[in-house]
Parts: structure tokens; sequence; C-alpha cells
């Protein structure tokens, strides 16, 4: 059985082997993950039996790192379709990987918008889970988190970030995720996947004729 300090060792080993040609790849991403792309590879959950479908772009890009080609710091787009009324409500999806003594328990989001900072709350999505045999018991000085959180965003905020979309250039729309204690955690999605994911959306509701 592992010891939480092994388990340590073996998570910093399959991170730092995961850094080269990072920016060789990060290059033909911009190139790949374009719009079309991101439409494309939306996925549709929509049951008889529910009264909401969900569209995302979970599937549009993975960032895999380390030797098994884990999935860490991932996020993407969400769309929830309320069938009866038709409302839409979008939201944003963050998974935190972090190593520390205690969790964060990350609660606020700050985004960029066309006219300044936004904030929202964050919203515990998953039940958050703690990495490492001694973790559970807080046996281990340091273990590694995850929280999977997200917050809402309305439409008009999203189409105007979508407008500024420069094909080729990779541009990102940056928010970071505010902890209750600790530090906060810094990322952003790809402009190209805000305008694939409206396109998917719109796509759908005028299939249903919403």
């Amino acid at each position: 059985m592992l010891t939480g300090f092994r388990f340590l060792v073996i998570l910093v080993v399959l991170f730092g082997l995961s850094g080269c040609g990072t920016t060789k790849q990060q290059t033909q991403n911009v190139l790949i993950l374009t719009p079309e792309h991101f439409k494309n590879t939306a996925t549709v959950e929509d049951d008889d039996l529910e009264v909401t479908a969900i569209i995302s772009t979970e599937k549009g890009s993975k960032r895999r790192q380390g030797l098994l080609h884990f999935v860490y710091e991932d996020n993407f787009l969400r769309a929830f379709i309320d069938k009866a009324t038709d409302e839409v409500n979008y939201q944003v999806y963050q998974s935190i990987y972090y190593e520390g003594s205690d969790w964060r328990f990350y609660c606020k989001a700050n985004y960029e918008a066309p006219d300044g900072l936004k904030t929202a709350d964050a919203k515990l999505l998953k039940a958050p889970i703690a990495h490492g045999f001694d973790c559970p018991g807080h046996k281990s000085s340091v273990c590694t988190y995850n929280e999977q959180v997200g917050f809402s965003v309305n439409r008009e905020i999203l189409d105007s970030i979508a407008s500024t979309y420069e094909p080729n250039k990779g541009t990102k729309w940056n928010f970071k995720f505010i902890p209750r204690f600790g530090e906060d955690f810094y990322d952003g999605l790809l402009v190209a996947e805000v305008v694939g994911f409206l396109q998917a959306v719109d796509s759908y509701k005028e299939t249903k004729g919403i």
C-alpha cells in the first residue's frame, strides 16, 4: 500500500513529465480547436423522460498530462435548456486539483466581461475528493484535493465574448476561482470554444423550434 508521501511523489513525477512539448502542442491546438470543432464535438443529453436538455463542450478538448495522460485542471461550458419553458441557463464547469493540508472550498469566481470585471457565486458541482490513502483521516500533512465547481453566466456576456473571436489567434476568456482559504485558481477558455458552444446551442434550439 502506498503511503501519502509516496503517492504525492508519484503525482509530482507524473505532473513534471507532462511539461515537455507543451508549447508546440498549444500552437497546434490553436489551429485544430476552431469554433467548428467545438460545435461538432458538443454533446447533447436529451431524454424524453427528462425535463432538461444539456449541451456540453466537455469532449471538445482535454488537457491530458503525464505518462498516464490524466486529465487534471479541465473546464468546459454547459447549457441547461428547460424543455417546458425554453429557458436556457449557461454554466462554466471547472475541475481544480491542488496540494495542501486542508480543503480550500472555492466559492466565488471573477471573470472578464466587455463592460468590466464580473463576480459570480461558484457552486460545488460534485462531491470533492481527497486523493491518497492517508488523506481521508488527515494522517498526512499534504494531500492532493479535487474540487469540481462552476458558475453561471448570461447569454449576453457569452455573445459579447464570442464577438471577439479571431481565427488562429488562440485568444482566451480569462477567469479565476476564489476560495474561502488558500490560493486563487486562474484559468480560462478559448474564445473559439465559446463561439462553437453557442452555435451548438442555437442549432439545437433551431431543430426543436425554440
